[in-house]
């Protein structure tokens, strides 16, 4: 079975690369696709380069698609998604072969809207990879009762495999009980949504900064951003008075950040769950309550969201409650075969 997986960022690339080293480990023939990163965004992640440098159009008419047997795509534009699956399947017709198994899923743990919503963007896949069963069981509660007019693609749990399951060897050096001490602020793009929300994170964190010089805070964007771009709109450094002990993070520092610092805070970073799934202590800041724009509804049940009021002094962060270790794992983190489990359902759609 050849399998190639297509990217179009730097968050899919590296999540292909890591699901072709899964499935190569285990007999499968695998190549990554993918354009080139753009030279004019910084990313917090490692560089990862495509084995194959195509756009997922130019793959149309390209012969590896006719010789594949498997194609993941994990793309951005759910319109591209759907535009190249209907003409694959289209000019497989026109040459009376049967096209490859087109397979999707969404590169983290969502539930309710959000995991409805990833759905709704990969029903024309014939197969649909979530984190865990948790995930499958809901969708497959929804699709259960549709008409077989409405297509409804197959659904397999496959684990995290789009994150690294644990950090490099010898990268665990958080957590220590003696300072210095750090504290990785992982900050999202769009959220917190209301009007000033980052401004008064970026606030909290310089308070804590200041009374608390024995620690670090380090600022990290978990997202690609255009290079210059400031994280606040309309963000200028001279308007800010910064403590040595306060810095944004460099881009590519993301995983080796997770896994030495002393204690991670979000308001709904993915990247969180890998936090907690290293040892990590975690805040996911409750302050905005559960909402599907915020992105916290899939948080709920985790025992880690905390009022930022909540904390009177840095050290507290050190002594949070662990993660529902049950939650975690029903998140997908429990799931270790994700690749077998892949296998095994790619097998079963193919002629």
């Amino acid at each position: 079975m050849t399998i190639l997986l297509v990217s179009d960022d730097d968050r899919s690339a590296m999540a292909c690369q890591l699901l072709q080293q899964q499935l190569e480990q285990r007999g499968q023939s695998c190549l990554t696709i993918g354009p080139a990163l753009s030279t004019s965004r910084d990313s917090p992640l490692p560089s990862v380069t495509p084995q194959i440098p195509l756009t997922l159009m130019d793959l149309l008419g390209h012969e590896l698609l006719e010789s594949a047997s498997a194609v993941g795509l994990f793309i951005r534009r759910s319109d591209h998604l759907e535009l190249f699956t209907h003409a694959h399947r289209h000019l497989a017709r026109q040459r009376g072969v049967q096209p490859a198994v087109v397979f999707s899923g969404p590169l983290q743990a969502s539930l309710g809207d959000s995991l409805v919503h990833q759905l709704s963007d990969r029903q024309c896949c014939d197969l649909l990879v979530v984190p865990g069963d948790r995930q499958r069981r809901e969708l497959e509660a929804i699709t259960q009762f549709w008409p077989e007019s409405v297509a409804s693609p197959s659904i397999v749990a496959i684990g995290h495999w789009f994150s690294p399951e644990r950090p490099p060897l010898g990268a665990l050096k958080g957590g220590t009980a003696k300072p210095p001490h750090t504290l990785l602020a992982l900050v999202q793009e769009g959220i917190p949504t209301q009007i000033g929300a980052k401004a008064q994170l970026l606030q909290q964190l310089i308070r804590w900064a200041e009374t608390s010089p024995e620690w670090s805070i380090v600022i990290q964007r978990d997202h690609a951003w255009e290079k210059g771009q400031p994280w606040i709109s309309k963000f200028k450094s001279s308007d800010w008075t910064f403590p040595d002990n306060l810095v944004f993070g460099a881009p590519g520092q993301l995983l080796s950040q997770l896994a030495s610092c002393s204690a991670c805070l979000s308001v709904s970073s993915p990247w969180s769950l890998t936090a907690m799934a290293w040892g990590r202590p975690t805040l996911l800041i409750g302050d905005y309550g559960i909402h599907s724009d915020q992105d916290t509804t899939t948080f709920f049940g985790s025992g880690l969201m905390h009022r930022l009021q909540s904390i009177d002094h840095m050290d507290q962060l050190l002594g949070l409650p662990p993660v529902n270790t049950s939650w975690l794992q029903s998140m997908g983190w429990g799931v270790h075969d994700g690749a077998a489990r892949l296998i095994r359902r790619l097998v079963e759609l193919l002629p």
